[in-house]
């Protein structure tokens, strides 16, 4: 009795390696793209003022963090609220209400725009799209090794066997 991988298994995990091989770098792609924006930020062209809306703490986290939101305009007239995570020592300088200044730039994100902003002297970094990257990246590599075996066991011909008990 030989027993095979029926061959809709096997499409399915092919179709499902190139779907997540395709999101991969898609997303990565848009991860760089923002990572490129950010990092234009500290460029003094896009300095812009805000106004601080709400400034929460961030529960169980160590070192201390804050989040911020605020408000600010973009340079067509369009009123856009931000947040961002600050850290002790930008807390402390802050009163709700204030003025502060950032670094705001208007970029594309999956072909819709997108404000990116950034308090001055903040080091913290937003997380982007990390976690979605690294979900996908899991998916190829969990799909590879799925397709890897699935080519092994249906293209060339390794068969599992199974034998009968030797009768008694």
């Amino acid at each position: 009795m030989v027993s095979r991988i029926p061959i809709w298994v096997a499409n399915t995990v092919l179709t499902s390696f190139l779907f997540f091989c395709i999101m991969f770098f898609v997303v990565s792609n848009e991860n760089r793209k923002l990572h490129l924006a950010y990092n234009r930020l500290n460029d003094p062209h896009y300095a812009n003022f805000a106004t601080i809306q709400e400034i929460i703490r961030v529960k169980n986290k160590f070192p201390i963090l804050y989040q911020c939101h605020y408000t600010f305009f973009l340079e067509n007239g369009t009123l856009v609220e931000s947040s961002e995570s600050i850290p002790y020592e930008i807390y402390k300088k802050l009163k709700l209400g204030d003025s502060i200044q950032i670094a705001s730039i208007e970029t594309s994100f999956f072909g819709r725009k997108l404000a990116l902003s950034k308090i001055k002297n903040n080091t913290e970094t937003p997380p982007l799209l990390e976690n979605l990257e690294r979900f996908f990246r899991g998916g190829v590599a969990l799909f590879a090794i799925l397709s890897g075996l699935s080519l092994l066991f249906r293209a060339w011909g390794l068969k599992s066997r199974t034998y009968p008990s030797p009768q008694k």
